[in-house]
């Protein structure tokens, strides 16, 4: 007599739930590390900037030239560095927990124009024209966060502006919402590549073959920032004719209007 074995199929739908289980638990290990390997760089980092400092004060002794010259190479690597750091540790921070904020009172303008100030001497190293048309916009939101999504499209706008270019910074209120936009006349974004833009750790193909500073983190870290606040952020782009990226933010109701326009 012929006996039958019956051989169970696998349940498809249970290996997929534990693959996606297994990818969910290794993601999670990776943003672990990013933001244990971060914390402890940061530490020795800020000592090395700080000795450095020391280095430089008049009681350490003079300097020969080629001495500052070396020590002014070394600060900007730790300061590069240690920027790169905080990076990680925020987009870490988004990953596990989500973002948060220390809300406030904001005048997006006065931020603009205190992240121009700081941008202004590497603009014009390169003698790239800066100009900022602003007016007073309040919004409730994280004063320190909003300072960085400024920052890192004003050095994007930097990095990628030609020597003799210009790059100009409006702040204005729409109705409900306040319009952050920085335009530059720079070398442009491929439209291919401008759905990519926001995704962590993308780098433009220009980007790479110029050799231009950068860990492809910015952009994505002001999409959480913006998104955090229950903003919007695009960009529109053409090669050879410059980018410009708008930052929409829910504008401060909570005030009266002729406060919010003072």
């Amino acid at each position: 007599m012929n006996t039958v074995t019956l051989v169970e199929e696998p349940d498809l739908r249970t290996d997929l739930l534990a693959e996606n289980e297994r990818l969910l638990q290794l993601d999670q290990l990776k943003d672990e590390l990013i933001a244990t390997v971060s914390h402890e760089l940061r530490t020795p980092l800020t000592s090395i900037v700080g000795y450095l400092e020391l280095l430089h004060a008049p009681d350490a002794g003079p300097l020969t030239d080629q001495q500052a010259q070396f020590l002014g190479v070394i600060r900007r690597s730790a300061e590069r560095l240690l920027s790169l750091i905080s990076d990680l540790l925020l987009m870490a921070q988004v990953e596990s927990d989500g973002m948060r904020l220390e809300r406030e009172n904001v005048d997006v303008a006065a931020i603009a124009r205190e992240c121009i100030t700081a941008a202004r001497p590497s603009a014009a190293s390169r003698s790239i024209a800066m100009e900022l048309a602003a007016e007073p916009a309040s919004v409730f939101g994280d004063r320190r966060l909003l300072g960085e999504v400024v920052e890192n499209l004003l050095s994007n706008a930097v990095k990628f502006t030609p020597a003799g270019g210009s790059i100009v910074v409006r702040v204005a209120c729409l109705n409900d919402r306040v319009l952050l936009s920085v335009r530059d006349s720079g070398i442009g974004i491929p439209a291919i590549e401008q759905k990519e833009l926001f995704a962590r750790f993308y780098r433009t193909r220009d980007a790479a073959r110029r050799a231009v500073p950068g860990s492809g983190l910015g952009l994505s870290i002001v999409k959480a920032i913006v998104d955090a606040h229950g903003g919007e952020v695009m960009v529109e782009s053409a090669v050879s004719e410059g980018s410009t990226f708008r930052v929409l933010l829910p504008a401060n109701q909570s005030l009266p209007a002729e406060e919010r326009s003072t």
